[in-house]
């Protein structure tokens, strides 16, 4: 059952890969390149092998009974030949309104016939996909009943990361930000200490010295530099020896700006 989901996975991390390599060179895929990559891809698979890349990676694969050649040919078309009609009617026809509407909702109700044939799957373990359920095709394991094996290695790995991860998530929020980036912004300044001035010069031109964006509600904090409120008012409350990055002067003012 998971099996049949993963090889449905790897079936489009398949056509992706392939698809950004071209698409770095091309730039814009157009949809006569998705078609021939599609078909070539269900060319060298399903006829040949009766179970895509994807399948064939996982040891799956279709009854050999239940594919004729004509469910061969609906496959084809149901997989390859309609998403290619229905990209070029959306590449090509856009001022079609009326097209683009019934797309629309005929992409809707393939998502919800594929949400509806997803929980037959969980219930029944076979069709995992919308056209296997039409073409009434079922899957097959070419090991038998062997169970997959993972290995140690992988699940070293997967334990380590999460360990790490859980550290992280744990740690993370006892890290005052705000006062480990003073610090080191501290650190590193080479810049003689300024002096508060006693007056405050407010301009059309002026910056918040934190953000460096158009002053609002213009604050200050004892030194020459203006201040957005949210800017000065939220530092001073996250880190309670805040100081002015601009000239690292540090005061608990928090004055209004007046304009004279």
């Amino acid at each position: 059952m998971t099996t049949d989901l993963d090889s449905i996975q790897l079936d489009g991390e398949i056509q992706n890969l392939l698809r950004q390599q071209i698409q770095n060179i091309l730039q814009c895929l157009p949809p006569e390149i998705n078609f021939v990559l599609n078909s070539a891809l269900w060319n060298f698979s399903l006829p040949k092998s009766y179970a895509t890349f994807g399948q064939q990676m996982l040891s799956i694969a279709y009854e050999k009974d239940q594919l004729p050649t004509v469910k061969l040919g609906l496959h084809y078309l149901l997989t390859t030949l309609l998403p290619y009609v229905k990209e070029s009617c959306q590449f090509r026809l856009t001022s079609w309104s009326l097209l683009q509407r019934i797309l629309t909702l005929v992409e809707n109700a393939l998502v919800l016939f594929n949400l509806l044939n997803f929980f037959k799957f969980l219930k029944s373990g076979k069709q995992p996909s919308l056209v296997d359920c039409l073409l009434r095709i079922n899957h097959r394991s070419l090991d038998g009943a062997k169970r997959r094996t993972i290995g140690y290695s992988y699940m070293t790995r997967e334990l380590v990361w999460a360990g790490f991860m859980e550290l992280l998530g744990f740690t993370i929020p006892f890290i005052n930000y705000h006062s480990l980036k003073r610090k080191l912004r501290n650190a590193l300044r080479l810049d003689p200490y300024q002096q508060p001035v006693e007056r405050v010069e407010l301009t059309s031109e002026s910056k918040c010295a934190y953000c460096n964006e158009r002053v609002i509600l213009p604050h200050h904090m004892g030194c020459s530099h203006v201040f957005c409120y949210y800017c000065l008012k939220g530092n001073q409350l996250a880190d309670e020896g805040f100081e002015c990055n601009v000239c690292d002067y540090r005061s608990d003012t928090f004055k209004k700006v007046l304009v004279l």
